[in-house]
């Protein structure tokens, strides 16, 4: 199947190298490139999910934007954002090989960083990647090329790039490297308390805590 085209989105992906780049260009193209979000937002059943939900058990946090979102910045992205405080824990959802990471930009939601948030990129052995974005600056735990493993504390969650105020972690986990928009992939937590959508999401305004796993 032909790799879809990069487009602009709010949390724009960074761009294609095997190193961190201090400024990342986003590409624009039409939207009408891409199959259709909802299209694509088939979970499968969570009990046999390889992902846990990104932050330590015990933890809950409410989904302030879910995938293919028509009112906010994922229309065409099968993406979670979660609400969380800045220097809260971000863990890994699943074990893999750090590929990129950037940890330079401050935590303020402003226009004028844009394109510049702070960001973990990690490999799984199938070969999809992970995509944590908008952490804290200096916050990173892990190096380029390390193995980290599930529920292993990586980074904290901040503000930094464009988070409309309001921080977060925003998740997303693609087919294959280098990311593109409408490459990446519908994905539940096995370890995910609250409840899910008819497709197997996780809902919007909705609270999941982390259960033992």
């Amino acid at each position: 199947m032909p790799s879809p085209t990069p487009v602009l989105t709010n949390t724009p992906l960074p761009a294609p190298t095997p190193t961190p780049l201090s400024t990342r260009t986003p590409i624009v193209i039409p939207t009408s490139t891409l199959s259709p979000c909802m299209a694509r937002a088939s979970f499968g059943d969570p009990a046999v999910s390889p992902y846990v939900l990104p932050y330590p058990v015990g933890q809950s946090y409410r989904i302030i934007q879910s995938y293919c979102d028509p009112d906010g910045s994922h229309v065409v992205q099968l993406a979670y954002d979660f609400g969380m405080p800045i220097g809260d824990d971000v863990t890994a959802a699943r074990g893999g090989i750090v590929l990129e990471l950037r940890e330079d930009t401050p935590d303020i939601s402003s226009l004028d960083y844009y394109n510049q948030h702070n960001y973990l990129l990690v490999r799984h052995k199938d070969g999809t990647v992970a995509f944590y974005a908008h952490l804290k600056q200096d916050s990173i735990e892990v190096e380029f090329g390390q193995n980290v493993e599930m529920g292993q504390r990586i980074a904290k969650s901040g503000n930094s790039g464009m988070t409309g105020g309001k921080p977060h972690l925003h998740f997303g986990v693609y087919w294959s490297y280098p990311l593109t928009e409408g490459d990446d992939m519908a994905v539940n937590f096995r370890n995910a308390g609250g409840q899910l959508d008819s497709r197997g999401g996780l809902m919007k305004w909705k609270y999941y805590e982390a259960l033992p796993y």
